[in-house]
């Protein structure tokens, strides 16, 4: 009995002259050239824009993938697809949003929530608390706590977070050097 696991493989590719129709076809032949090898599990063709799609292949396991990856039917069916495509594949993590897959530090994440959480406290803090003096502090934290809690976890973070991602993303694409 194999202790192997499975093995997935993602990736991007573009189309060159925009042409997503003519590249979404040659992703799927290209599923349906690795689903003839053995350890073959499942594949998916995602659109990913009009021009733009991701492939998913997953295997029984590495040594499956490995001979795959290496085999002329792959390498000639990729030899086809250059002429579709422009750039490099880009590889793709499996992790949703396409993060390291692991979680922020503490740190991190105690610096989102403070730069999320600081301007909507100046302000509710400058605008609505100074006409609830008559409140007694209980009411008024719970008020501020109402508010402050739901705009942050929904609409601050979230802005916050995808600003710092497409930074991120910005950032990692810039050729170094």
């Amino acid at each position: 009995m194999s202790t192997a696991l499975p093995a997935t493989v993602l990736v991007s590719r573009t189309a060159r002259d925009r042409d997503g129709a003519a590249l979404n076809k040659w992703a799927h032949e290209l599923c349906r050239d690795a689903a003839g090898f053995p350890g073959y599990l499942c594949s998916h063709v995602a659109a990913g824009g009009d021009s733009t799609v991701h492939i998913g292949l997953s295997f029984a396991g590495a040594e499956h993938l490995l001979r795959w990856e290496r085999s002329e039917t792959r390498a000639s069916r990729l030899a086809e697809g250059e002429a579709l495509t422009e750039g490099t594949p880009a590889p793709l993590p499996l992790t949703r949003g396409g993060g390291t897959g692991g979680a922020p530090s503490r740190l991190r994440s105690a610096i989102l929530i403070w730069v999320a959480l600081f301007p909507p406290a100046v302000l509710i803090n400058a605008v609505v608390i100074p006409h609830l003096d008559a409140w007694p502090g209980i009411a008024r934290t719970l008020l501020l706590t109402l508010v402050l809690v739901p705009t942050v976890v929904f609409g601050a973070l979230p802005l916050l977070q995808n600003a710092l991602g497409r930074w991120q993303r910005k950032r990692s694409k810039r050729p170094t050097g």
